[in-house]
Order: C-alpha cells, then sequence, then structure tokens
C-alpha cells in the first residue's frame, strides 16, 4: 500500500512501494557490500531502517538514502514485477527546506565511520543473548539477522561467559574492539581477573595466543596438583612446594637402590629424607619427581658407573665439589618457568601452523623457503623427513589423515602449504627438545646437539616471525641467542655465552659438548 506525501511538514513517515522509488544518480557509493548476512537479514526481516526519498513527481520519489536497503531488498525476489511490489518505510523531505549540494553532505554524514559506529562484537552477542533470553528460540534469531546457528550459540554463550567484572576491565582498557573468539576465551577465564588482566595485556602486545595457551597450561596444572597433594598426604609422602628444597637435595633418578639401579621412590620411602616435589618437566600436568633431601647423611651414594676413581680425600670432597657444581646451575623454579613457557609456545605456535596450512593460498616467502631448506637439507630436513613422529605430526598439521592423497588433487598453492607442512614437521620435532630454550651449561651438557638444535630453532623462528607469526618471549629469546628472563628469579644464574664460545673447539662445537661425545 502507498501513501502519498505532502510537504506540509519538514519530514514525513510513509510506506511506499519500490517501483516508486528511483535511484539517486549522484550516490557516490561504489560498492554496495551486499554480504550474505545482510542479504538473509532483509529477507527474513524486510527493511526495519526507513529510507530518505525526495517528491519527484505525483507517486514518484528519489532515494536519498538507503541505497543498499533498497538493493538488498530488491534482491530478495526474482522479477521485477515482484520487486516494484516490496513496500518499505520511508520518511520523504520537503523540497523547499533543501539547499544546494546537501545530498552530498547526507551521504558523508550518513556513511562516515566518524560520525556512526556499528555495535561492538560484545554489544551485538548480548543483542543476540537478550533475544533468546526474552524467549525467541535460536534458530529463529538466525533466520532474523542473517547468521548461521552456530553463531548464534557461539554468541550467545560468550555473552553469558563474560561477566560484569571482565566486562568492567574491558571498559577500563578501552578494548571495545575485540572478536567473538577472543571474547569467548575471556569468559572461559571470567572467575579469574588475574588472568583476564594478562590475557589483555598479552593481546595488547600481539601474543595473545601463546599467553591463551599458558593460561590453560597453567589452570589444568593448578587443578591438577590440588588433586594430588591430598593423594601424598594420604601416601605419608611430604610434598616439598616449588623454591623450597635444600641444596643438598638429589633426584632419586641420580642416586643408586641396592640393586646398583637408579633408586626407586618404593624402595626409598622409609627414608627420613624422602619428598616429592613438582616435575621439573612434567609430561601430564600433577606430575611429581621423588628427592632425597640430603643423600649423604642418610646413607645414598651415586650410582656405581659414576663413582670417582679417585683416593679416598678426593671422594670426601666430591659432595662438596657436586654443590658448588649445582649452586651455579639455574634453579628449579626458572628451568621450571621456562620450560612451561616452551610448552606453551610449542603448543600455540602449531595452532598458528595449522591455521596457515589450512588456507588455500599460500604467503609469497613460502615457496622459496621451502625450496632453499629442501635443497640445503639442514639437520632438521636430513633428521626427521623420514620419522613416523612426523608423519603424525604433518596430518596433524594439514588436518588430512592422508596428506599424499590430498596433495593428487590440490591446487598449485595449495601444494606449495602441504609442502611446507612436511618442512614445518621436521624443524617441530628438531624442536621437540624443551631445553631448546636454555643456554646455560647444565643443559648443553646434558644435550649434546643442543647449540645446534638452538641454531636450526633460530632459522625456523626467525622465518615464521617473516610471515607473521608472533613470538612469544622465550621464542623472541632464541631468536636473539639471548637467556630467557621473562619471570627469571634474581638468584638464577646462567653462564656467559661469550666465555663460553671462545672455548669452542675448530669443528663448531664446545669443549663441553666434545667431551659429552666421546
Amino acid at each position: 500500500m502507498s501513501d502519498t506525501a505532502t510537504t506540509a511538514a519538514p519530514m514525513q513517515r510513509v510506506t511506499l512501494r519500490l517501483g516508486q522509488i528511483r535511484v539517486n544518480e549522484n550516490n557516490v557509493r561504489q560498492d554496495l557490500n551486499l554480504d550474505e548476512k545482510f542479504l538473509k537479514s532483509v529477507a527474513a526481516n524486510g527493511v526495519k531502517v526507513p529510507v530518505v526519498v525526495l517528491p519527484l513527481g505525483e507517486d514518484t520519489y528519489e532515494l536519498k538514502m538507503g541505497h543498499r536497503r533498497y538493493h538488498a531488498a530488491r534482491a530478495t525476489k526474482q522479477t521485477e514485477e515482484e520487486r516494484d511490489a516490496i513496500e518499505v518505510p520511508a520518511y520523504v523531505l520537503d523540497p523547499s527546506l533543501r539547499e544546494a549540494g546537501e545530498d552530498f553532505i547526507d551521504q558523508l554524514i550518513e556513511n562516515d565511520d566518524d560520525y556512526r559506529r556499528g555495535l561492538t562484537e560484545l554489544e551485538q552477542a548480548d543483542a543476540l543473548f537478550g533475544a533468546v533470553d526474552a524467549g525467541m528460540k535460536q534458530a529463529r534469531v538466525a533466520q532474523l539477522t542473517g547468521r548461521s546457528r552456530i553463531e548464534v550459540s557461539r554468541a550467545v554463550r560468550t555473552a553469558k561467559a563474560v561477566g560484569e567484572r571482565t566486562r568492567s576491565m574491558l571498559a577500563s582498557a578501552g578494548a571495545y574492539d575485540l572478536d567473538l573468539e577472543v571474547l569467548a576465551v575471556l569468559g572461559d577465564f571470567d572467575d579469574d581477573p588475574a588472568a583476564v588482566e594478562r590475557l589483555l595485556e598479552a593481546y595488547a602486545k600481539n601474543r595473545f595466543e601463546f599467553q591463551v595457551q599458558w593460561e590453560r597450561d597453567d589452570r589444568a596444572e593448578r587443578r591438577a596438583r590440588e588433586q594430588v597433594r591430598p593423594q601424598l598426604t594420604e601416601a605419608g609422602v611430604q610434598l616439598v612446594e616449588d623454591g623450597h628444597l635444600p641444596q643438598t637435595a638429589e633426584p632419586l633418578s641420580e642416586l643408586a637402590g641396592p640393586d646398583g639401579e637408579p633408586l626407586r621412590s618404593e624402595a626409598h620411602a622409609a627414608c627420613p629424607g624422602h619428598v616429592a616435589t613438582w616435575a621439573e618437566n612434567p609430561r601430564e600436568p600433577g606430575e611429581v619427581e621423588y628427592f632425597c633431601i640430603d643423600p649423604d647423611r642418610f646413607g645414598h651414594r651415586p650410582p656405581q658407573g659414576d663413582a670417582p676413581e679417585t683416593d679416598g680425600d678426593q671422594v670426601r670432597e666430591q659432595p662438596q665439589a657436586l654443590r658448588e657444581s649445582k649452586a651455579s646451575e639455574p634453579s628449579r623454579e626458572y628451568v621450571k618457568a621456562g620450560n612451561k613457557a616452551y610448552r606453551a609456545a610449542e603448543k600455540a605456535r602449531q595452532g598458528w601452523l595449522k591455521d596457515l596450512i589450512g588456507r588455500k593460498t599460500a604467503p609469497k616467502p613460502l615457496a622459496a623457503f621451502v625450496t632453499e631448506q629442501l635443497l640445503a637439507c639442514p639437520k632438521p630436513v636430513a633428521q626427521w623427513v623420514g620419522d613416523a613422529g612426523r608423519r603424525d605430526l604433518v596430518k596433524e598439521l594439514t588436518g588430512y589423515d592422508n596428506p599424499a592423497e590430498r596433495a593428487k588433487s590440490a591446487t598449485p598453492a595449495k601444494l606449495t602449504l602441504l609442502n611446507f607442512a612436511v618442512l614445518a614437521a621436521t624443524f617441530e620435532k628438531r624442536m621437540v627438545e624443551v631445553r631448546t630454550w636454555r643456554t646455560d651449561s647444565a643443559a648443553r651438557s646434558s644435550v649434546y646437539e643442543l647449540r645446534e638444535i638452538r641454531e636450526d630453532a633460530r632459522t625456523w623462528l626467525s622465518f615464521l616471525a617473516e610471515i607473521g607469526y608472533p613470538l612469544s618471549s622465550v621464542e623472541q629469546a632464541i631468536v636473539d641467542d639471548e637467556a630467557y628472563q621473562e619471570d627469571e628469579p634474581e638468584a638464577a644464574d646462567t653462564d656467559d655465552q661469550t666465555a663460553d664460545d671462545s672455548e669452542d673447539t675448530p669443528d663448531g662445537a664446545s669443549a663441553e659438548d666434545s667431551e659429552d661425545a666421546s
């Protein structure tokens, strides 16, 4: 139905058929950007916000504002007759009150981002949640808003999860531009304001993915420890929390049992020095290691293979020498913190790689890097290309159970990404050694190739940073070939890299490494 407007008032609200409206030839918009979500919403709801028109003659109007709504409405029908019959709300302007050039100023004011603001992702989620909370079915919300049911469900869950405390922190930080994925993570940690604060800081530093993984690992660790503590108490085992092991303490794995093998916790349980402490590099959250707090006092000796072949006086001096050697090593707390950061970075990095490899097109530097590495065949490529674990990692990174079969039908761009996945898996396998982040001599003496592993890691991480991967602080330390500093206790002691390098042998391995290799 059509209402004929009069010009008695500056603007009248009427209902017009699209057939009565002519498009403004002076419209400056070049791209209507009629995306699928917008078209679906108009198809389900019709035009809700009135267009603005100027009368041209009897029952004919020129469109001044609302060109996207006009064209989206027409797109909902198949024939011109059906399109012309669509009714839309409209405001009719008074021509006598218009001045020359005002059309263009109106377009600018209506569409310029400086004059209008869309709803943030959280505000949109709140609107969707509000509709559902008021009783509307999620399927209907999806239909009316042009969203998928999955999108609506995710938004509703996020709006419900992000509580007032987190919202206040968002407001204080001015973090209004966060997308739904980031908000969903904050919702997961809504009960932990300190974690939310750390996540917001990491987001500002472009290290969000790493911090998310660190927080998840930390939460899993804390929950596991809550379960392990009463189990140890029930078993009669004293738990020594982080930072309280005496310098004399030794892990049972380095002490000899009655059979000459490393001392087992069951055999050591009756010793007054028997304690447990949180593992330095846990395979599972809440894992513990068993120690004797003073093996010399309680009669334990190192394994037979490690016994010094010296006279009695030198044997008596050995414990003191060991204690001095241990005092120069990084503290267990520093090592545990570094291990934790390294493992979190590994998970976050491989998640980022999976997303990259899942793309349809590859970053420009990728093909050259793949070709260079395959031609040069460095240690990661030479060592891990045929490894079964590497094949499993390729499957995980690509998301394909049979990547070779997928390659038969892949586009050239996808083939580049699949080749890169193989290369990525070899470098990731090379870096599986958790001590890769460490620069101290104790780590290097334990891992013969640690210096070379760090060099390969530096090559890999530097390239990932070049193509957009945000390095965590522990990864940045590897790239810079510096000791990891974040959260390092003041008492931690790391070696002077320059002094170590001065003792290198001609083939590039340090004197320590050469001794280990012999």
